[in-house]
C-alpha cells in the first residue's frame, strides 16, 4: 500500500458524490487533512441536503394522500415502504455527518501505526483501487437500472396512452404514470419534469449507494486487519521475542477499538440496507409469480432489477465479511506458534480472538460474515415455499393490463 494511502484519501470523492444526492453533508469531506473535516450547521451542505429532505417529505405527503384515496395494496405499499426507507437513509446519513469528523480522525490516528515500518512492507491490500472498483460497479449497474426502469416507464405510459385512447400528449402520459399521486393535485407543466426526475433520482440513489458505503467501510477496515495479518504470517513457525507479540496485540486492540466505533455509527445503515433489500428481493419474488405479462421490456427491466438487488446484496456481505474472514486467518496463525514461543502474550492475544466477533453488524441483530448469505437464501427459500402454496403457478401469461384508473 503506497504510503499515505488513508481511507478518507481513498474514499473521499466516493463521498464528495454522495453529497450532490445530499447524503453525508460534511464539509471539507475531499480536504487532504482529517483535521479540516468539519460538520457546520449553518453551511450549504447542510441547506442542500435539507432541501432534498424537504421535498421528498412533501412527495412523501403525496403518496400518502393518493393511497389515502384509492385504497392501500400490495403494490402501493411497496411505493409507502421506497420512500420511508429513503428518507431513513437521509436521516441515517445526515445523523453520521455529525459523527464523521470525529470518526475520521480516530480512524486516521490508528492508520498512523500502519503507515510506517514494518507494516509498510504487507501493504498489497490495495484499498483504494478496490474501492473504486466496487463502487464503479454497482453504481453503474444502478445507473443501467434506473435507465432501463425509466424506459419501461415512458413505453408503458406511451402504451396506455395509445391502447386506452387517452388524450393526452406524450410527455403528459409519462408525468401521469410516474407521478400518479402528483397528476390528482398538481397538473402537468412541461418545465416539471426534469425537476421531479432529479427528484426520482435523489431517492433512488441512496438505495445502492448504502450498500456502497458500507462496502467501503469494509474494505478500509479489512485493508488494515490485513496489514496485521501479513506481519504475523511473514514470522511463520518463528520463535518471536515477547515484545512482538505484545506490540501486535497493541495494534489488534486499536483495530478492534475502531471497529466498534464504526459499527455503532452505521448500524442503523447496515440494518436499515438489509431490510430493504431483502424486503425489495421477497417482493419481486412474489411478483414474479404473477402474470407480470409477455411485453419484453416489462420483463427485461422486472429480472434486471431482481438480478441486481441479488448480486448487490451478495457482493455487499462478500466484501464486508473479509474483516471477519481475516480475522479467522489471524487465529489460524496463532495456532502455528511453536511451543517453544508460546507465552502469555500469545494466550491473551488468543483468547481475545476467540472469545469476541469482530465483524460490522445490524445493530446487533445480525453480523455481516459469510454465513448470512446461508441464513438469507434460507429465509427467501422457506418464503417462496409458503407463496407457491397460495400462488397458481401455472398461470398463463398474459397481454399486460396498460390502462389503469385514477
Amino acid at each position: 500500500m503506497p504510503q499515505g494511502e488513508t481511507f478518507h484519501r481513498a474514499v473521499s470523492k466516493v463521498l464528495f458524490i454522495s453529497q450532490i444526492y445530499g447524503l453525508l453533508p460534511v464539509s471539507n469531506v475531499c480536504a487532504l487533512d482529517v483535521e479540516d473535516i468539519r460538520y457546520r450547521w449553518l453551511s450549504p451542505r447542510i441547506f442542500y441536503s435539507a432541501l432534498i429532505i424537504a421535498m421528498n417529505i412533501c412527495e412523501f405527503g403525496a403518496v400518502l394522500n393518493y393511497v389515502g384515496q384509492v385504497a392501500i395494496n400490495f403494490h402501493n405499499s411497496s411505493t409507502l415502504s421506497l420512500y420511508v426507507v429513503c428518507l431513513l437513509e437521509h436521516f441515517f446519513f445526515w445523523r453520521l455527518a455529525v459523527q464523521w469528523p470525529s470518526i475520521m480522525r480516530t480512524w486516521h490516528s490508528v492508520e498512523q501505526l500502519f503507515l510506517r515500518v514494518p507494516y509498510r512492507f504487507y501493504g498489497e491490500y490495495r484499498m483504494k483501487r478496490r474501492i473504486y472498483i466496487v463502487c464503479s460497479v454497482v453504481m453503474l449497474s444502478a445507473l443501467a437500472e434506473h435507465c432501463l426502469l425509466l424506459t419501461n416507464s415512458f413505453h408503458l405510459s406511451n402504451m396506455e396512452r395509445t391502447q386506452c385512447k387517452i388524450n393526452v400528449t406524450y410527455l403528459e402520459s409519462i408525468y401521469r404514470w410516474e407521478r400518479p399521486h402528483l397528476y390528482i393535485i398538481l397538473p402537468y407543466h412541461m418545465w416539471m419534469l426534469p425537476f421531479l426526475e432529479w427528484i426520482n433520482e435523489t431517492i433512488a440513489y441512496p438505495r445502492s449507494f448504502t450498500d456502497c458505503f458500507i462496502m467501503c467501510i469494509g474494505i478500509g477496515l479489512a485493508a488494515r486487519f490485513h496489514q496485521l495479518y501479513r506481519r504475523i504470517a511473514a514470522v511463520h513457525r518463528k520463535v518471536m521475542p515477547a515484545v512482538f507479540w505484545t506490540e501486535v496485540r497493541e495494534h489488534y486492540l486499536a483495530l478492534k477499538r475502531l471497529v466498534r466505533l464504526l459499527d455503532a455509527a452505521i448500524a442503523p445503515l447496515v440494518l436499515l440496507a438489509f431490510g430493504n433489500n431483502m424486503s425489495f428481493i421477497c417482493f419481486q419474488l412474489f411478483n414474479s409469480f404473477k402474470n407480470i405479462g409477455v411485453d419484453f421490456m416489462v420483463m427485461l427491466a422486472f429480472w434486471y432489477s431482481l438480478v441486481f438487488a441479488v448480486m448487490r446484496t451478495l457482493l455487499t456481505i462478500f466484501v464486508a465479511s473479509s474483516i471477519n474472514d481475516i480475522e479467522r486467518k489471524i487465529v489460524t496463525a496463532l495456532r502455528d506458534v511453536p511451543s517453544r514461543a508460546w507465552s502469555i502474550e500469545v494466550q491473551r492475544f488468543s483468547e481475545q480472538l476467540g472469545h469476541d466477533m469482530t465483524a460490522l453488524s445490524g445493530s446487533g441483530f445480525f453480523y455481516l460474515t459469510r454465513s448470512l448469505v446461508l441464513a438469507m437464501g434460507t429465509t427467501i427459500i422457506t418464503y417462496e415455499l409458503m407463496i407457491s402454496d397460495v400462488i397458481n403457478q401455472g398461470g398463463i401469461r398474459q397481454k399486460t393490463q396498460y390502462c389503469r384508473e385514477f
